[in-house]
């Protein structure tokens, strides 16, 4: 008798094995026609992949351990982002920017659907208010070149300039995606280690620490938000 294993998959990670398969062009997988056998032959679009949900499944689709991870593909679990980022947002004293919790969920959830990375809005939070992407000082870097996280904006002194905050908090994001969260890297491994795929640092001065605590803060202030997703679940369940 062969050798028998187990394999557990998120449900995020399930959906997205599913959604590859029916989208597979050649069309000569066993998984993929039997799933379109059941569906009559119809696969989603390929535009499905970026369209929020109004279902009421599941909103959480997992944790690294210290994180958790939302559905960014459903209204529950977006809206449960723009809550917890604007629960922090509006306890700094300044936001000269702007910034909305829609901003930070609208740029991860591009990213997620681009990359298959999940950012949590404790990590941008955190690294938002180190960044100075908080600033009470209009000539702050990241003010003026409205580059809230200060990607680019080196020690050097070179700049990278934005046409809008969206456009700088989304160059954020996918950066975070594609050079940090690489490999099997999770958020939760950048609070220990704050380094990308080539070893180089966010920041040159200690950065995990306060990253960290930060993080932490946000994450405490956001646990009414997941409770209350958790409790919707399980009433939806029973």
């Amino acid at each position: 008798m062969g050798k028998k294993y187990v394999v557990r998959l998120t449900e995020q990670e399930l959906a997205d094995l599913i959604a590859k398969q029916l989208l597979d062009p050649k069309g000569d997988n066993v998984l993929g026609n039997f799933i379109k056998g059941v569906l009559g032959g119809k696969g989603p679009s390929s535009s499905d992949n970026t369209k929020t949900s109004d279902s009421k499944g599941p909103s959480i689709s997992g944790s690294d351990g210290t994180f958790t991870n939302l559905d960014l593909n459903t209204s529950e679990g977006y809206d449960a982002y723009v809550k917890i980022a604007d629960k922090f947002i509006s306890s700094r004293s300044s936001n000269l920017l702007g910034i909305r919790g829609s901003m930070l969920a609208d740029a991860a959830k591009n990213t997620y659907n681009q990359y298959k990375k999940y950012v949590p809005a404790e990590l941008a939070l955190a690294q938002l208010a180190i960044e100075g992407g908080f600033s009470n000082d209009p000539k702050a870097r990241p003010i003026r070149t409205k580059n809230p996280f200060n990607v680019g904006n080196v020690d050097s002194g070179k700049n990278i300039f934005h046409s809008s905050v969206q456009d700088g908090i989304q160059t954020y994001y996918n950066l975070i995606a594609k050079d940090y969260l690489t490999g099997d890297k999770t958020p939760s491994d950048l609070l220990n280690n704050f380094v990308n795929k080539n070893g180089l640092r966010y920041a040159t001065a200690a950065y995990e620490g306060p990253v960290r605590d930060l993080a932490m803060k946000a994450k405490q202030m956001a646990e009414p938000v997941y409770a209350s997703l958790n409790k919707t679940s399980t009433s939806d369940i029973a």
